[in-house]
């Protein structure tokens, strides 16, 4: 690290101390609309340099470049309401005059506008699909994962906002049990970064969960009733609004003010950390612009959104605010499960000196959450669950151009963001009493008998706090007569969780975590309060340097983007070395190379997921005549208190081939991939054979019971904690074909698709228990474990899209076929013979050679077919449509539909059950106004 830090140095110590003046460049322009006017305030920015401009009240910009020559640079011109122009200009000569610079009105009368997000090269990775605002424009969205429809090899889903929404990249999984979530699904979603402005929005603090030493990470959801409480069309009893252990919830970021997407599901650019599956870069729109009113309704949420740009004048900058409120409910007929959101936003953008050299954005978030399940009349239990949260963010970001002949510009990016997060659950109970011990260390210990009859509530309350600094600096320089763009930094995060944590009452436990008044003397879970602001606040570092050249190979242009990045996690120094490299043989036709790898860091909740308490009781004398006084109850309590040492960051290996054929407007993009995945973060099951007293006790009156311990007996108590243990190979493809427009039907179409194909594997045993042990036969296996887990995972996907633009009248019309082609999982032919089991003294038995027929073990042997119950063997089309209508250039009405036609295809599982995939039809309009 330190040769590199210095290495690091001496390229800043350069950028200020070179004084050889090369030639200075100047250029100048307009920027105006199609009828001429001129467009004020309209944002300029150099791609290979991060440089900035702006222009003056008459569309007027004049930009100095030090020292730079003889080179092409990429220009882009952008303003809120406008299509993005790129132009890329040869810096020759002293003097450039670009003449008029005409932006279009982004609106539905332009002869051609991008309806399918695309994949040219145009990004910073060659994986980079781009979602522009045109795009943008065109999507019903209630959230930014609505947005990521556009990805290829992934399913068309509906705008809903009833269950978390995360984001996974490249990569197949199996189905999981209801109210369960698949643990390599969680790792990928949790290494899939999400940057918004130049910031990623981390999950890292996020400890919102029960204690996932109790049944490991994958079953935290909060059972909440026997009807699903109006989950229209949900196969599980069980919902949770937490989402520690995975992504970013995406419900919480609004599309209204989003200018542009890159989605990169490959070899990032070395200048983004802490991910391991890809990223998701996210501009806002900042500036100047008109007043936008926009209102969604569908059948179960409505949306209501505001923003505007207002220029304060030529020493003020720009100031833009939005607000987006959204009301959903998961059934509008009963209202039980409901989700609301409001976000609010403000960004002032200021520019400084005599050139406009300096840029400072200042921006100001705040975002609240309202999800839960309420009471229902109907549910003896009166069980209710809460997930409310709050978001608070502050963010400045600086960039100054440089006149050095090396270094072009320095940017610092600061955030600060808090929040408070709240999961609350309340169920009512009517025993006649309950065990209870509030004992915190391992031993024996003398419990108390409680009422039965009461309301437990279970509180997590988390206060995420997290601090990043990123600090980028630009440079050019030749060398053997190629222009190298150089960009090198470091950044730094700390986050930490200041929430009370954990609050749990022993005295009124969960049903999970209950020991009811019976004779059972079994082994159970056990809850208390754990404060999460005694966790290690999380520290890490990260430097990264990267070069982005063009040189000519057979007289053919060869693009090079290549970096290595830096980073200490947990305690932990990482290196990733990334190269995208793309080779133009002609107009038509490209292809390219990408290789990199990514590390992602721990979470605070994975580092640091509190103690783990499991009892056994051991004598429960309880009085015939119901006096406490003359009972008396024993348990054994078992604390366990997990560490984080030697937990590493996940981490992932990308190969990827791409190509892009151009012929005649004909688009044609294909990307293949091999990512090997390791030192996932799952859970290892650690059982723990006990041998324990055992007691008879004789009943006194006015006093406890005399115990005499007459023997002992075995006890098993199991537990779970992190561990590096997962492991993927992830194979595959996407492409993208687009097609020019066919004038004879002002139609055009777009198909997209893919295939995936994942091999997860783990290193530990997996297990079931026996839900009817016999009461005799002592022999007989009580919990048996079989093979680690080691399954292969299809996914393919596929859909033609149709549409009709008609610039005249401002109308489109797009159709789109989708078909789910494969989705499916094989496990390993000896995945359901148990190799080992416990039989009920707790004995470990190795299974040597199976025997179906064997009367202690063989009711756990899984055929074939009970593996894989949830493969699709059909395959599974669906059709939606939406249309889009605009008035005058300021009013747009449109109307979407999700399996338009009902279509409801079903097949029988292999459990003879019948399944429909298809959603039932969802509907929506939306009404937008330009002031």
């Amino acid at each position: 690290m330190g040769k590199f830090l210095k290495f690091l140095i001496v390229f800043i110590i350069c950028g200020y101390t070179s004084s050889v003046f090369a030639q200075n460049v100047v250029l100048r322009g307009k920027v105006v609309d199609h009828e001429l006017h001129p467009v004020s305030s309209a944002n300029i920015k150099i791609v290979e340099t991060n440089q900035f401009g702006v222009t003056d009240k008459d569309g007027k910009f004049n930009i100095t470049l030090y020292n730079i020559a003889n080179v092409s640079l990429t220009f882009e011109f952008t303003f809120i309401g406008y299509q993005k122009l790129v132009k890329v200009v040869e810096i020759k000569g002293n003097i450039i005059e670009l003449g008029n610079i005409t932006l279009k009105d982004l609106n539905l009368g332009l002869e051609t506008i991008d309806i399918n997000a695309k994949r040219d090269y145009q990004g910073s990775s060659n994986s980079s699909l781009i979602i522009s605002r045109d795009i943008i424009e065109q999507i019903p969205a209630l959230s930014l994962n609505d947005l990521l429809n556009q990805i290829p090899n992934r399913k068309v889903s509906a705008p809903s906002l009833q269950s978390v929404q995360n984001l996974t990249l490249r990569s197949a999984f199996s189905p999981v049990s209801p109210g369960f979530s698949n643990i390599y699904e969680q790792n990928n979603a949790f290494g899939v970064a999400i940057i918004v402005d130049g910031n990623a929005i981390s999950n890292n603090m996020n400890m919102q969960t029960f204690n996932p030493g109790l049944r490991g990470s994958n079953d935290i959801s909060t059972t909440i009733g026997i009807d699903s409480y109006g989950l229209n069309g949900s196969p599980t009893n069980k919902y949770s609004g937490d989402f520690a252990f995975g992504g970013t919830d995406l419900r919480q970021i609004p599309a209204d003010n989003i200018e542009s997407i890159e989605v990169i599901s490959g070899v990032p650019s070395a200048k983004y950390g802490d991910l391991s599956e890809g990223a998701i870069i996210v501009e806002r729109q900042a500036g100047k612009s008109p007043g936008y009113l926009r209102m969604q309704l569908r059948d179960n949420a409505t949306s209501y959104g505001f923003s505007k740009g207002f220029d304060l004048g030529k020493k003020n900058g720009a100031l833009n605010i939005g607000a987006n409120y959204v009301n959903s409910f998961a059934d509008n007929r009963d209202k039980l499960k409901a989700y609301k959101r409001i976000n609010l936003n403000m960004m002032h953008t200021n520019f400084f000196g005599s050139e406009n050299r300096l840029k400072n954005t200042f921006s100001v978030d705040y975002g609240r959450n309202l999800d839960g399940i309420k009471r229902d009349a109907d549910d003896p239990m009166e069980k209710m669950v809460l997930f409310n949260s709050w978001n608070f963010s502050v963010n400045n970001r600086t960039s100054y151009g440089i006149n050095s002949k090396f270094l072009k510009n320095i940017s610092l990016n600061l955030r600060y963001a808090t929040g408070h997060q709240v999961s609350y659950t309340e169920e009512f109970y009517n025993e006649p009493y309950i065990l209870v011990s509030e004992a915190t260390t391992t031993g024996i210990h003398e419990g108390a008998y409680v009422k039965g009859i009461y309301t437990a509530q279970s509180l997590i309350d988390g206060r995420p706090l997290n601090i990043t600094g990123k600090l980028d600096f630009n440079a050019e320089f030749k060398f053997a007569n190629i222009t190298h763009f150089l960009s090198y930094g470091a950044s730094y995060s700390y986050g930490a969780n200041n929430g009370l944590g954990q609050v749990l009452d022993p005295g009124k436990p969960r049903g999970l975590t209950k020991t009811s008044g019976t004779t059972s003397l079994s082994p159970n879970r056990s809850e208390r309060y754990y404060d999460f602001s005694t966790a290690v606040a999380q520290q890490d570092v990260g430097l990264y340097l990267e070069d982005v050249f063009k040189m000519s190979l057979f007289n053919k242009p060869l693009n090079v983007r290549a970096g290595i990045r830096y980073d200490l996690q947990n305690s932990f120094p990482s290196f990733s070395p990334r190269i995208n490299v793309n080779y133009e043989l002609d107009k038509g036709f490209r292809f390219g190379f990408a290789y990199g790898i990514s590390y992602k860091s721990p979470g605070l909740g994975q580092r640091y997921p509190g103690p783990t308490y499991n009892e056994v009781p051991l004598i429960n004398a309880y009085s015939s005549n119901g006096k406490a006084n003359e009972s008396i109850y024993l348990v054994y309590v078992n604390r366990y208190d997990p560490t984080a040492e030697g937990l590493k960051s996940a981490n992932s290996q990308t190969f990827e081939f791409s190509t892009q054929i151009k012929l005649q407007k004909y688009n044609l993009s294909l990307n293949a991939f091999y990512k090997n995945s390791r030192n996932g973060i799952g859970n290892n099951r650690v059982d723990n054979v006990l041998d324990l007293p055992v007691y008879t006790a004789t009943y006194r009156t006015d006093q406890q019971p005399l115990l005499i311990q007459t023997g002992t007996k075995r006890a098993l108590i199991t537990f779970y904690e992190f561990a590096n243990n997962l492991a993927s190979n992830n194979q595959g493809f996407d492409l993208i074909l687009s097609t020019p427009t066919y004038k004879a039907i002002a139609t055009s179409f777009n198909l997209s698709g893919g295939f995936f194909r994942s091999q997860s594997k783990t290193e530990n045993l997996t297990s079931q228990g026996n839900p009817n042990p016999s009461a005799t036969n002592k022999n007989e296996a009580l919990v048996a474990f079989y093979p680690p887990s080691n399954s292969v995972s299809y996914t393919g996907n596929a859909r033609i899209s149709s549409t009709t633009h008609i610039p005249k009248i401002s109308l489109f019309i797009q159709a789109i076929a989708e078909f789910s082609l494969v989705q499916k999982t094989v496990n390993l032919s000896r995945a359901g013979i148990p190799i080992a089991y416990y039989d009920q003294n707790y004995n470990y038995i190795e299974i040597k050679n199976f025997d179906q027929n064997n009367p202690n073990y063989g009711f756990f042997y899984k055929p074939t077919s009970e593996l894989q119950a949830n493969n699709v063997p059909v395959i599974i089309p669906n059709f939606h449509l939406s249309i889009g209508k605009e008035i005058k250039k300021r009013l747009k009405f449109s109307f979407n539909v999700y399996n338009v036609f009902n279509y409801q295809p079903y097949y029988i599982d292999s459990g003879l059950s019948y399944r429909y995939p298809n959603q039932s039809p969802t509907f929506g309009a939306e009404i937008s106004l330009k002031l």
